[in-house]
């Protein structure tokens, strides 16, 4: 390369330095003014139109048609609590056809009154249905199985009976519109220590269920504390759901001569226990007392006189609710089905209604916002105002109930 022609090539370094050094010196240029947007009152013409859109754009998000599951124990051995459970669902859906000015339609799917089919019905309404939200299942333990699938897809459901505190247990998805068992158990403990004046119990459960399991559990807790005596609890004694011959356990348990047999158990084992306990002499002198599974017509039309001076608690009773609400529930489900309504019916009908309740507050079938309106539910049901504690659970009353001269004898109301 020649003189000259390095010259100018380091001429032009020298400048091209020179520029990157005064451009990188230079003031950065001043950010242009927000532009200031007027404020609601201030739009007009066709910035105002676009604001007042704005809801139709959300408005369009909601379904024609919005479906809420119904998972239930149709078939099965918990067919009776099922049937009940939905007769409830369709008188609510009877009084509350539509939410957001949409219909609802009810989706129901036969769980078969096992846990795995529980599961599958849950995906079945998510993945298949597309509800918005699932009222079911009555049974714990079938509660317990679909809240893993639900919550997990983030859909909110209210179990109507399910009353083990382990099915909303860490489940923010999941709730239910009845008391829970460890006030159920404390309630029958204070029927049987206050008013019945026992002193000693037994326990006769079906291990299969975890409701039985839990609350026969919760009631030996409460029982111990209240009469203030470790050995108040003479024996526990088991069976598993399907047996019907109890001559054994109710043998020993004579035996034993307690106040009270605290018997937590289904419909049908419960029914057959009574009419052996009566054939064996232990009846009427023991007392017989049950929870909420006892509350079904089936009971008695399998007992018959055997169930006389048999106490359970339930989740209502018409004689406990005389409130416009109740009133409307009690005669528009006499009207529709020609019978009492009871536990199963009452917690089916208050569940549907809470839950179409929160969806109209929330203004939306978003999930997050349904449960948002639900976590501040401050309803007023069948059953009177119902609140959810932080897991989710009703808080309610608990009525105890007395089989006398073959009708349903309300005498009380626990309060929480």
């Amino acid at each position: 390369m020649s003189f000259h022609r390095k010259r100018i090539t380091l001429l032009f370094t020298v400048l091209l330095l020179v520029s990157i050094v005064f451009t990188a010196c230079a003031p950065a240029t001043p950010a242009a003014p927000a532009v200031e947007e007027p404020s609601v009152e201030e739009s007009t013409g066709e910035e105002a139109a676009e604001e007042v859109a704005e809801p139709v754009e959300q408005a369009a998000e909601i379904p024609d048609v919005i479906k809420i599951g119904v998972n239930e124990t149709m078939t099965g051995w918990g067919a009776p609590y099922g049937d009940m459970t939905w007769k409830g669902i369709q008188l609510a859906h009877d009084h509350k056809p539509e939410v957001l000015g949409k219909p609802i339609e009810l989706v129901l799917v036969d769980n078969k009154s096992e846990k795995s089919e529980s599961a599958i019905a849950a995906q079945r309404l998510i993945e298949v249905e597309d509800v918005v939200a699932v009222v079911g299942v009555n049974s714990s333990s079938m509660a317990m199985a679909q809240n893993e699938v639900l919550d997990k897809a983030k859909i909110p459901s209210i179990g109507p009976a399910c009353t083990n505190p382990l099915v909303t247990l860490d489940k923010p998805y999941a709730y239910r519109a009845a008391f829970i068992d460890p006030f159920q158990g404390w309630a029958a403990a204070k029927f049987a220590t206050e008013e019945v004046g026992a002193k000693t119990a037994v326990l006769l459960i079906d291990i299969t269920l975890d409701y039985c399991v839990g609350l026969g559990n919760y009631f030996r807790e409460n029982f111990i504390a209240m009469t203030g005596d470790d050995h108040s609890v003479l024996g526990y004694f088991s069976f598993q759901t399907g047996d019907r011959d109890f001559t054994a356990q109710l043998t020993q348990i004579k035996a034993l001569d307690p106040d009270i047999v605290f018997a937590p158990n289904e419909y049908a084992e419960e029914a057959a226990i009574l009419q052996q306990a009566r054939q064996l002499g232990l009846t009427p002198d023991i007392i017989f007392m049950a929870g909420d599974s006892a509350d079904v017509p089936e009971l008695l039309e399998i007992a018959g006189e055997n169930a006389e001076g048999f106490v359970y608690t339930a989740q209502f009773h018409p004689d406990g609710y005389t409130h416009p609400e109740a009133v409307k529930f009690v005669e528009g489900f006499q009207e529709k089905y020609g019978i009492e309504p009871e536990t199963f019916s009452v917690t089916g009908y208050d569940a549907y209604l809470i839950m179409i309740d929160a969806i109209e507050r929330a203004g939306s079938t978003d999930p997050d916002a349904i449960k948002a309106a639900l976590d501040e539910t401050d309803f007023v049901g069948a059953r009177g105002e119902t609140k959810f504690d932080e897991e989710g659970n009703a808080v309610l009353g608990c009525p105890v109930i007395e089989i006398k001269d073959g009708k349903k004898t309300f005498r009380y109301i626990a309060e929480p």
